[in-house]
């Protein structure tokens, strides 16, 4: 019975991991279990044409091209049931090439010889689960030291993995490990875009480790040759379950559709109060018209061009839309036509029809403080920021992940902190079609009555804690639930679960 109880609770810690998984979407939690679920379906990763290649186990994704250098694959690296980290490789367009025409059977050997003659390939790390630096730097030497006699060099690389890491305490969810392998034998290293320095003669065997018969990622030999021996890289039974997931419009959460694992037509949200609810702030006439003409023109603009777009397209959600660097310069007028419908479902929720306004309270009060020394000096920032931007854009208050302060910008046009790394926690709508009927040209006294009357910072600390990975947030439960995942393991905080789920494994293992 004790070994029954033990494996309920394991599942349970599992399935609260899956919802509250490190991400930057609090709705991307029920994206990573969609995931999971295609992934055990299909057994591939699922690859975005439109400017990355996402993880299917990890949910973590990579931009197509690096410096010049093209995305071979990506997967999974595996400890148990423990998702390490991700990883994706990049080389010279010419080694991609000598494989493209090549069966399977022989491409990864015809592969390992040709990256010898390559200048760089570059093989990105990126974490899933916390490691210390002592262990990360343990994990990576003993996968190179059987595939080389030079253990002086190992030892090398190993200290510096260690050093790197330890510069930041340990290899937290999100850090990233570069490792150059370059021409002249040595491998480069780097931890979160911070060189470390250079261990000599382990170019081969370091790529050997990720692409040899015993390699440490099964899953990323697969995806190298599915991504380069010109073999659909999502299948059908993919592509088909993609209609399973469905999405609805709901009152109670409008900016659900955001983290959708599937592109799904876009809907016109309803607004989480009455379109008189912020007067005299903002007048039913201006909301009406921001809401039902200008919101809805960017949804029928996102809709139209993925229709004509093909599937490629539709395998994007509009949060990966607006992430995507590559998409923003290949495709503008999706990039801004989707990060508008973003940031207006962000707006909305960002104001309340009732009870809003003032100061905050809580974890947002303490941190404002710690970050701007009071709640004043944030406002006037937020202020002078919005107030003296040339043109239509957004204001942001955001959470700096890297540096784990919060942080104010205005981004003009469609702006949106996610494609620099930044989670928003709150906005402030300063395109003119917000404000004028009711403003003209007095941004000041639509920001201060923004503030005075209408701010909801319930939500913003809701955005804060999950930016912080703290706590439950109330938006993902409802998300939960109305996907019918088990409502239980909302009641879970992401680090409890997690905590929980590794322990109740290793004992029944």
């Amino acid at each position: 019975m004790a070994a029954k109880r033990r494996g309920r609770a394991a599942s349970l810690a599992l399935l609260g991991l899956c919802c509250f998984s490190s991400t930057s979407s609090p709705h991307a939690a029920v994206d990573a279990a969609a995931r999971m679920f295609i992934e055990k379906k299909n057994n591939k990763q699922l690859q975005l044409r439109g400017g990355a290649m996402v993880d299917a186990a990890t949910n973590i994704d990579f931009d197509n091209n690096l410096g010049g250098l093209p995305l071979f694959g990506i997967g999974v690296r595996k400890k148990g049931p423990i998702k390490v980290y991700s990883v994706g490789m990049y080389s010279d367009e010419s080694a991609k090439s000598s494989i493209a025409s090549l069966p399977k059977k022989s491409a990864l050997s015809t592969l390992r010889k040709s990256l010898k003659n390559s200048k760089t390939t570059s093989f990105l790390l990126k974490m899933n689960f916390k490691v210390g630096a002592e262990k990360m730097a343990d994990a990576i030497a003993e996968s190179v030291d059987p595939r080389t006699s030079d253990k002086g060099a190992v030892e090398s690389l190993k200290k510096l993995i260690m050093d790197g890491v330890a510069a930041k305490g340990a290899a937290t969810p999100g850090t990233i490990l570069r490792f150059d392998c370059l021409s002249d034998g040595s491998v480069k290293v780097s931890v979160d875009g911070k060189a470390v320095g250079s261990a000599s003669g382990l170019s081969e065997p370091f790529c050997d480790v990720f692409l040899d018969d015993n390699c440490v990622s099964p899953a990323f030999r697969e995806s190298v040759i599915e991504n380069c021996c010109g073999v659909a890289s999502v299948s059908t039974d993919c592509a088909a379950s993609s209609s399973t997931i469905s999405t609805h419009s709901s009152s109670h959460n409008p900016i659900h559709i955001i983290g959708s694992l599937f592109y799904h037509k876009l809907e016109l949200p309803k607004l989480p109060y009455k379109y008189n609810a912020l007067q005299p702030i903002i007048s039913e006439k201006t909301l009406r018209a921001h809401h039902l003409k200008h919101n809805a023109k960017y949804i029928e603009t996102v809709n139209q061009i993925v229709s004509e777009g093909g599937a490629s397209l539709k395998h994007l959600s509009v949060e990966q839309i607006v992430k995507s660097k590559a998409l923003q310069e290949s495709n503008p007028l999706l990039y801004n036509n989707a990060a508008q419908c973003w940031n207006h479902l962000f707006f909305w929720r960002c104001m309340s029809g009732s009870g809003g306004g003032g100061e905050p309270k809580g974890l947002l009060a303490k941190t404002i403080r710690r970050d701007f020394g009071s709640f004043d000096n944030l406002r006037k920032e937020m202020e002078s920021s919005s107030t003296k931007a040339f043109g239509s854009g957004w204001t942001w208050l955001g959470y700096d992940k890297k540096q784990k302060k919060l942080v104010v910008s205005t981004m003009t046009g469609a702006g949106n902190p996610l494609i620099e790394g930044i989670i928003p926690i709150l906005v402030i709508d300063m395109w003119e079609h917000a404000y004028y009927l009711d403003y003209q040209e007095n941004r000041k006294e639509y920001v201060n009555g923004f503030f005075d009357r209408l701010v909801n910072w319930k939500y913003a600390q809701q955005n804060l804690k999950h930016a912080m990975g703290k706590g439950i947030v109330p938006e993902t439960v409802h998300h939960i639930s109305h996907h019918g995942l088990p409502l239980m393991a909302a009641l879970f905080s992401a680090n409890w679960a997690k905590k929980t789920a590794v322990h109740m494994l290793f004992q029944q293992s």
